[in-house]
């Protein structure tokens, strides 16, 4: 095997690992198993500082681990955490009476504390649903991922 070969082999490796070592630190540590979802205020060490949930990043979390099934093969604990975050989602961070706008942060058990003017919470739960539905077929996140782009675009 030539130089290059063998060095690609090295980056390819080290990469694996990262990705498993990251992957590994949020379901340990960042997984809600009580209300669902993920906690987004940890420090490098994974002791929670703050049980405020980011709802964009509970779909930036479902598109992750829905992605990661797609790229790598599925993983049941991938797909559970992904589910965990769409569930949460839509059990806690969608404000119905404001025409289904998104909440920007909420507690750990769903209470609202803060809605934006943008949309980022909307748009990580339309990739993140239509993610999960291209891994698992379930028809109600490819629903879900729809409106959530058909009210975006709405508002912009």
């Amino acid at each position: 095997m030539d130089k290059h070969a063998e060095q690609l082999k090295e980056y390819q490796k080290w990469v694996r690992e990262e990705l498993e070592r990251s992957v590994n630190f949020w379901l340990k540590n960042g997984m809600d198993h009580e209300y669902g979802g993920v906690y987004t205020c940890l420090d490098r060490t994974g002791k929670l500082f703050s049980t405020d949930k980011s709802v964009w990043f509970q779909g930036r979390c479902a598109w992750t681990f829905s992605y990661l099934c797609h790229v790598y093969g599925k993983k049941q604990e991938w797909l559970d955490a992904a589910k965990s975050c769409l569930d949460f989602m839509e059990k806690y961070c969608i404000n119905r009476e404001a025409g289904d706008r998104m909440y920007f942060t909420v507690t750990a058990d769903g209470k609202p504390l803060r809605q934006r003017r943008y949309c980022f919470s909307e748009g990580f739960y339309a990739i993140a649903n239509a993610e999960y539905y291209g891994v698992t077929g379930e028809k109600e996140c490819i629903e879900r991922a729809r409106r959530a782009y058909e009210l975006i675009y709405q508002l912009n």
